[in-house]
Parts: C-alpha cells; sequence; structure tokens
C-alpha cells in the first residue's frame, strides 16, 4: 500500500478504518458519517449533534472531524479516536444521553460504551469520563488489520493546549483566559469555523450547530 502522504488518501484510508471499527465495535449498526480533516481548536476530534452533510438526493449525515493538526499520532490513537467518536454517534442513534453540559461533560454511560469496545478511559476532573487511552486490544487491532501510520499532519503555526481523545479531555473548550486590556478574545466554533470576536469571558453556542464556541 502506498505510504500515507497525501490529504485525499488519508481522508479516503480514514473512511477505510472506520468501516472495520464499525463492522468489529458496532456490528455495522452505525450510520456512516461523513469523515472530514480539519483544524479543531484544542481537540483530536469530534462529531456533530445533528446530520450538517446533505447530498441533493437530500440524503443527510453526521460529521465526524479528526484533528488535523493531530494526525502524526500513533494509528492507535487515531483509532482510539475514531472509537471514542464513534460511541458518540452509537449514543446518539439509540436515544442514550452519554454527555451533559452541552456535549462537554462526559458522564458513565460513555464510559461504560468506550470500555465496552475496549477503550481505557480515565476520569477529567471538568470534562468527566473522557480521557481515552488505546489498551492492548486496540493496538492488536490495528496489527491484525495491518494499519499504516499517517504520515502527514498539519502545521498551523499556533499551539493550541491539547484537549481531545487523550490525557485532557475529548472535544472539550481550553479555559479561557481574559484578554489584556484593550485586546479581543477570539472564539471559535469547532464545528463550522464560524468565528466571533468579545472583549470578556463568554458562553455562547453557535445557532447554527448547537455546539459551544471555545477561545483560539
Amino acid at each position: 500500500m502506498k505510504e500515507l502522504t497525501s490529504y485525499n488518501r488519508v481522508t479516503q484510508y480514514l473512511n477505510k478504518v472506520f468501516k472495520l471499527i464499525n463492522s468489529e465495535y458496532f456490528d455495522n449498526e452505525l450510520e456512516m458519517p461523513t469523515i472530514t480533516i480539519q483544524s479543531t481548536v484544542g481537540a483530536y476530534g469530534h462529531v456533530t449533534t445533528s446530520k450538517v452533510w446533505k447530498t441533493e438526493s437530500g440524503k443527510a449525515s453526521y460529521e465526524l472531524n479528526i484533528g488535523a493538526d493531530y494526525l502524526n499520532r500513533p494509528i492507535e490513537n487515531i483509532v482510539a479516536t475514531l472509537i471514542h467518536e464513534g460511541c458518540h454517534l452509537y449514543a446518539m442513534q439509540n436515544g442514550i444521553k452519554d454527555t451533559s453540559n452541552r456535549g462537554v461533560y462526559h458522564n458513565k454511560r460513555f464510559k461504560a460504551l468506550a470500555e465496552d469496545r475496549g477503550l481505557i478511559i480515565e476520569k477529567h476532573s471538568r470534562y468527566g469520563w473522557t480521557i481515552t487511552t488505546p489498551s492492548k486490544a486496540t493496538i492488536n487491532f490495528c496489527i491484525d488489520n495491518d494499519l499504516q501510520e499517517v504520515l502527514i499532519t498539519r502545521h498551523t503555526g499556533i499551539t493550541f493546549t491539547g484537549v481531545g481523545t487523550g490525557k485532557n479531555g475529548n472535544g472539550t473548550p481550553v479555559k479561557p483566559t481574559a484578554p489584556k486590556k484593550g485586546n479581543s478574545i477570539k472564539w471559535i466554533c469547532p464545528c463550522c469555523g464560524a468565528i466571533v470576536r468579545s472583549t470578556k469571558i463568554l458562553n455562547i453556542v453557535c445557532g447554527d450547530c448547537n455546539e459551544k464556541f471555545i477561545q483560539a
């Protein structure tokens, strides 16, 4: 197989990996999301809470994004992120409330879903059961399916505080910091990328995506 060194090739590959995950861990019950690779401020990945992608025929799908700035993690970590987000999709499809606080806090229902699928889940003091680590079973899944490392990543020139399916949480905002006098705060919707600015700390939600804005 050719090395994963181009955006298009990686996108196709992530779709292939997700289908393997859907078969192995979800009995092919998950609706196939539209997988994207975008810079998500401070997160390894996210899924939208509504079906934001639509074809001309009217077929709609959720978006599952993998953070472009973190593609060079070991493949088992990317797989863990895909499984983590797959658990959120499973919860949405089956009416399971696995998060609260607009999707920020991960509760014990999410913990159970993720651990049932071989992930190691630890509790974050603010974001709940969101710290996600690949287990030996996850690594074996990668080996058994001969999964390759991704050899491309995006360098934005911006340093984000790490949150996501790692040691600091998943898809959750970094702690906002107040601006210096005369400056403004830049806020970004982690789903659609909409940007707003303010002169003080705000708690705002994107009207299109129903996602909480996070500080850039």
